[in-house]
């Protein structure tokens, strides 16, 4: 299973339950992904640094590439994300 966990820090955070709530929506509907988690910060330390995680489950890297590469995704990121964010780190892992 590949992990990409993806974090936005948002340039307005009194958008960020509508967003994650978009965003699980939206992502839901990708046929590649596996499993998807659109979390909110647990605590003040979090909250700090970011606004909103997404942690997307794939089969393999080339879902994964595949994914990233789509037009469905890059409609999400474009679209619903542009100039929402003022940073996104993103990491991809291989669970053991």
């Amino acid at each position: 299973m590949i992990e990409r966990i993806i974090l936005f820090k948002l340039n307005d955070s009194s958008e960020r339950d509508a967003l994650a709530a978009e965003s699980l929506e939206l992502l839901s509907k990708f046929p590649d992904i596996d499993e998807l988690s659109v979390g909110v910060p647990a605590d003040a330390s979090s909250e700090k640094s970011w606004d909103l995680s997404i942690v997307i489950g794939f089969a393999n890297v080339a879902l994964l590439t595949k994914v990233l590469e789509s037009t469905q995704w890059e409609a999400y990121f474009e679209g619903v994300m542009k100039d929402r964010f003022a940073v996104v780190k993103a990491w991809s892992f291989e669970r053991l």
